[in-house]
């Protein structure tokens, strides 16, 4: 929603045709674009533009999708008509119409708006989770990006003291953090009664940890992920693997979408062929966490997850990543006071808040038991004066917030599998690459045989093409669309919906053609 798309919000706060800037039917006070990640408040006739922070926009998931939750403070300045009134009812029209080519949608298709109405009944407060562990035997990690070398900063350091400390981790994992020599003293004096362990510094990542490491090397080429091998024999009865990553920021998405690609293969040949930068056992518990600047190409996610590589002729084919050839699990913690699961905030910048640090986990050989993002501003006062903190400790420390996860080793016995088994249902994996021109390439999987129609619709819902109308067998199935030369004519720039179906199951993913 942050780019590469001319979506409007106009909201009319006040319910007033006669006032804001008349816009299909109704008055808006409130003029957004999504794509421009800002708009204009029209309030007395006057025009001011405003950003994010004005309204408190918060906007999930960070990536491509086909849906998306939107939220804004209702007692901002501009719903609140400049605190003048209390908004419980209004209008809104969502609009990606173009009124000098005539192109887009609109809704609703009327003049008029939609008549929103915010209920009189509180939501229940959320379940606070509180930050010690709930077993002892569980090992905890956390994962922050630090920015510019944060905890080395003499005015910062107390922040993070508070925030590290408070969580009581055993494990460490910091990005954007470039040396490693005075950060293990600053961290041993935190915690004077455990010895600590460091990593060296792979760019500018580094692990610490109370258990000894092993080995630790970079693990692709571009040095945005690191590997560490720690010793947890006396707690797990194996030894754990932690990959941490910091990858390419913004618009970067061909890098992102590369580090992807080759962090799958590489992962794959260790697997497989043993063939890593050290030695491992067969079915040796993992997890790969950091800030993967996930806020493009929702694919990205997707490669990690099921090893699904885009680029098969440099990186060759898919792999499930996970010891019993199944997908690793992406985990999605929440703030441990707050309905929000966003890790970055900048108020003075043009991005929303947003889901830039993951976790992702073997649930093959591990189980998370507790885990949540620390937001000490949605903390009330009780629990950080408990818990040693201060109310702007997590603001102030960094842009990113930590997730902290406690790992609990799952000794069952993985099966580890010979020949990967395959997901559960049919799966379509977005198209690549997305947006295209003219050319794409659209996968999916089916988990038995099945009769599959495969379907390109525009986003009024006209069918323009049936690529696939037949019997199939199980397994990958690959094909091209050319939206230029399909059927000898032209296609306009658009979205299009792709949609796979069997007869029990429907998949959908969004394509867009430029020109």
């Amino acid at each position: 929603m942050q780019n590469w798309n001319n979506f409007h919000l106009y909201i009319d706060a006040d319910n007033n045709f006669n006032t804001g800037k008349l816009y299909h039917g109704i008055g808006a006070d409130l003029i957004w674009c999504f794509g421009e990640r800002s708009g204009l408040k029209i309030i007395d006739g006057l025009e001011e533009e405003i950003y994010q922070n004005d309204l408190k926009l918060r906007i999930a998931p960070t990536v491509t999708s086909g849906e998306f939750e939107i939220g804004i403070d209702r007692n901002s300045e501009i719903i609140t008509m400049n605190n003048s009134q209390e908004f419980y009812n209004g209008k809104i029209v969502f609009s990606e119409f173009n009124y000098d080519t005539e192109l887009g949608d609109l809704l609703p298709n009327e003049s008029g708006g939609i008549l929103v109405s915010i209920s009189e009944n509180l939501v229940p407060e959320v379940s606070k989770i509180s930050l010690q562990k709930l077993n002892d035997n569980a090992i905890r990690i956390i994962s922050y990006n630090t920015l510019n070398e944060g905890i080395l900063d003499e005015e910062r350091e107390i922040y993070f003291k508070r925030i590290i400390q408070s969580v009581n981790p055993d494990i460490i994992a910091l990005q954007e953090h470039g040396e490693w020599e005075e950060i293990l003293g600053i961290v041993q004096t935190w915690f004077p009664d455990s010895q600590w362990y460091k990593t060296w510094t792979y760019r500018d990542l580094v692990i610490l940890s109370r258990f000894e490491i092993i080995d630790d090397a970079s693990f692709i080429s571009s040095g945005r992920t690191m590997v560490a091998l720690l010793n947890t024999e006396n707690e797990f009865g194996k030894n754990i693997l932690i990959f941490n990553s910091h990858l390419s920021c913004c618009d970067n998405d061909e890098s992102r979408q590369h580090q992807v690609d080759e962090f799958s293969s590489l992962w794959r040949e260790w697997v497989q062929n043993n063939n890593g930068p050290f030695a491992i056992e067969v079915g040796t518990p993992f997890l790969h966490l950091g800030d993967f600047n996930f806020v493009g190409f929702n694919q990205q996610i997707k490669t990690l997850k099921f090893g699904d590589i885009v680029n098969e002729n440099e990186y060759g084919g898919d792999f499930f990543p996970d010891w019993d050839g199944t997908h690793v699990v992406d985990l999605f913690s929440r703030h441990n006071q707050k309905r929000m699961g966003y890790t970055w905030r900048n108020d003075g910048s043009s991005f929303n808040p947003g889901k830039l640090d993951y976790i992702f986990y073997s649930d093959a050989t591990l189980n998370i038991e507790k885990h949540y993002i620390l937001n000490t501003l949605s903390m009330d006062q009780d629990d950080l004066i408990n818990n040693s903190l201060n109310r702007f400790d997590t603001q102030l420390a960094s842009d990113h917030l930590p997730i902290i996860a406690d790992l609990i080793y799952l000794d069952n016995n993985v099966k580890i599998k010979d020949n990967f088994i395959l997901p559960d249902s049919i799966h379509l994996y977005p198209n690549a690459p997305n947006p295209f021109n003219p050319k794409t390439t659209i996968k999916y999987f089916l988990e038995r045989d099945a009769l599959v129609k495969v379907t390109v619709y525009d986003i009024m819902g006209k069918n323009i093409i049936r690529l696939v109308n037949n019997f199939q067998n199980s397994g990958y199935h690959s094909l091209e669309w050319d939206a230029i030369n399909f059927k000898g004519e032209d296609v306009s720039a658009g979205v299009y919906i792709c949609v796979l179906e069997t007869e029990t199951h429907q998949n959908v993913q969004k394509m867009i053609l430029i020109k």
